[in-house]
């Protein structure tokens, strides 16, 4: 079968499943009974997203969804990895200019409502770290980078590309700061583009979503 076809499947199985574990985190605890406590209602997305992170690895797999521009992990192990490191600082950078910006000129609030509700959960119930800097930035690196900017790479251009998947990354978090979370987008992105490898992007990912996590919890 065509390798675009595959990609198409792929992207589209990608996303549903992304949908599908948003929409079950939300409905299941509905159900559950109000003596079960806030860990009963928080262990479902942990399930789900953990579930969810597997789920399009397997997919990616299964279709051998490669876009042209990509390369294998095994050829760059070293410069995945190292700039996936590098990524965190690159990420943190572009994030505190847009804070700035959105701040000082847009007059949007300092702190991100979402960072301090998942600080909590986290200061309450440590395994959900594995939430926050595992299954769901896999997840979103799939999705957001994977399936969208590597669909639309060729009929945009990676900067087109990288503004829509970005764009979109933003609107998913319901935060208000769009310009923070777009700038994040756009790193990422440029880190897979950069590196050939989604891997790259998920390891900053990771990496950030856990170090933001533990310094807010440790240090501020």
């Amino acid at each position: 079968m065509n390798q675009t076809i595959l990609n198409k499947k792929a992207a589209t199985r990608i996303i549903l499943l992304f949908l599908l574990v948003q929409l079950l985190s939300g409905i299941i605890p509905i159900f559950l009974p109000g003596s079960a406590g806030s860990i009963a209602f928080l262990m479902p997305s942990l399930v789900l997203f953990t579930l969810g992170a597997i789920g399009m690895i397997v997919i990616e797999k299964k279709f051998r969804m490669t876009f042209p521009f990509e390369e294998p992990f095994s050829n760059q192990k070293k410069a995945i990895l190292a700039w996936g490191v590098a990524g965190i600082f690159i990420a943190l950078f572009a994030q505190n200019i847009a804070s700035i910006i959105e701040v000082q000129l847009l007059g949007s609030p300092m702190e991100s409502q979402n960072t301090q509700m998942l600080v909590e959960v986290v200061r309450n119930y440590p395994i959900f770290i594995l939430l926050i800097g595992v299954a769901g930035p896999i997840m979103e690196e799939f999705v957001f980078r994977k399936a969208i900017f590597g669909m639309l790479v060729e009929k945009t251009g990676g900067i087109g590309a990288a503004v829509i998947s970005s764009l979109i990354f933003a609107f998913i978090h319901f935060d208000g700061l769009l310009l923070v979370y777009s700038s994040m987008g756009f790193v990422f992105s440029w880190l897979y583009f950069k590196t050939k490898n989604i891997w790259t992007p998920i390891i900053a990912h990771c990496l950030m979503n856990t170090l933001a996590v533990l310094a807010n919890l440790y240090f501020l």
